[in-house]
């Protein structure tokens, strides 16, 4: 479940990433305002950093900027973080406990049914807890 949410959201940031770069070169070509460097970068830290370099490629916009540049291959230290993150056995715990045990919470805590006994969430953790 959580990486077809991941998926989306990464789809979803890179195109935003790369139509923000489209736009702001566009308004720079006009002399009109322009986003914010930080608002481009936060998009490439979210994980649009992909779309984020496509369109300073495709635009040829900021590829000059030195403290700009660096900041922005910097950028890509985020969202290599999380997929690492995702792909170690803590992330496969989260996963799992996310879509597994603590499924019947949050479906309890949205529709306002308290869950199953199997769905509840255990009273403690570790060895000999016996939930």
């Amino acid at each position: 479940m959580i990486v077809w949410v991941l998926a989306v959201w990464l789809v979803a940031v890179n195109l935003l990433a790369y139509a923000a770069f489209g736009n702001d070169k566009r308004r720079a070509v006009r002399g009109e305002w322009r986003l914010p460097e930080s608002h481009l970068l936060l998009l490439a830290v979210l994980g649009g950093w992909v779309g984020a370099k496509a369109g300073q490629r495709r635009f040829r916009h900021k590829t000059r900027k030195e403290p700009f540049r660096t900041a922005l291959n910097a950028a890509l230290i985020g969202p290599l973080a999380v997929v690492a993150l995702l792909l170690s056995p803590l992330g496969a715990a989260l996963e799992r406990g996310i879509s597994g045990t603590w499924r019947g919470a949050w479906d309890a805590a949205l529709t306002g049914t308290p869950p199953s006994a199997e769905e509840r969430l255990p009273h403690r953790f570790g060895p000999g807890s016996g939930d």
